[in-house]
């Protein structure tokens, strides 16, 4: 199907009264995830000012989230995905994403790894020969381990297979003994007004008490799919980043407003 745009039979469109102006550009979101206000403004026959208005309007109303120039449509996580359904979508992004995180370990870092199949995957490109220590709940890193140098440490804990990874308070204890210079963070949301979330309490709670023991970079790990979804979960605001590393499918809006916020970006 085509994107829904304006067609002949729109007469007058500039006189569309605004709500009505509003619910297209509602659909328009829905079906390209982000608009831009030239382009609302040249196909409804209205001024930016005006589109912006409804912009807002939207965004009031938790549809969307305003960027440079536009808009991105802001989806809610109604369900939990599958760690093994996540590892086969948008694989290529993440093997990027992945790698480019893997090559900011240096030597001798304590770094903390959070649950997530490109977390997970930071691994498999670490040179050998590496020496490093990992703490992290995720037990996909297991599989991915093995041949390194690294010292990886596997917080105990409950085994919740939705996310391959282990909460409860023996991992949110355990944190608490070690400081770490970097950590990598990915997340099921990332968005502009409610930073990162994920669906699961356990997963927040032990990644809450990674981000205090943090003492050094929080490095984001995001394929461009997750820009704009929010889940019931607040893991952190985005301003507890300190750098972004995204596909480049990310619209152009977005990596502009993101680096507004302060956030060095990577875009592989």
């Amino acid at each position: 199907m085509g994107e829904p745009t304006l067609s002949s039979q729109d007469h007058d469109v500039s006189e569309m009264i605004p709500a009505a102006r509003r619910g297209r550009i509602a659909e328009m979101l829905r079906s390209r995830r982000t608009v831009r206000v030239s382009t609302l403004s040249e196909e409804f026959g209205v001024s930016e000012m005006t589109i912006r208005r409804d912009l807002e309007r939207l965004e009031s109303e938790g549809l969307l989230s305003r960027t440079h120039g536009g808009a991105i449509l802001k989806q809610h996580m109604v369900g939990e995905p599958l760690y093994v359904n996540n590892v086969l979508t948008h694989a290529e992004e993440k093997r990027r994403i992945a790698a480019a995180a893997a090559a900011t370990i240096k030597p001798g870092e304590t770094v903390f790894l959070s649950s997530g199949t490109t977390a997970a995957q930071v691994l498999r490109h670490l040179d050998p020969q590496l020496e490093a220590r990992v703490i992290t709940h995720n037990v996909g890193a297991l599989a991915e381990s093995e041949g390194l140098r690294i010292e990886l440490v596997l917080l105990g804990g409950v085994f919740r297979p939705q996310s391959n990874a282990l909460e409860g308070p023996v991992p949110t204890d355990l944190v608490s003994g070690f400081y770490a210079s970097k950590m990598l963070l990915g997340a099921d949301g990332v968005s502009l007004e409610e930073g990162l979330t994920t669906p699961s309490i356990g997963v927040a709670t032990v990644e809450k008490a990674m981000l205090r023991q943090t003492r050094g970079e929080v490095l984001v790990l995001a394929d461009s799919s997750k820009i704009g979804v929010v889940a019931d979960v607040a893991i952190c605001p985005l301003d507890r980043a300190d750098l972004v590393i995204v596909d480049d499918g990310i619209e152009d809006g977005v990596l502009e407003e993101l680096k507004r916020l302060g956030l060095q970006v990577v875009v592989v």
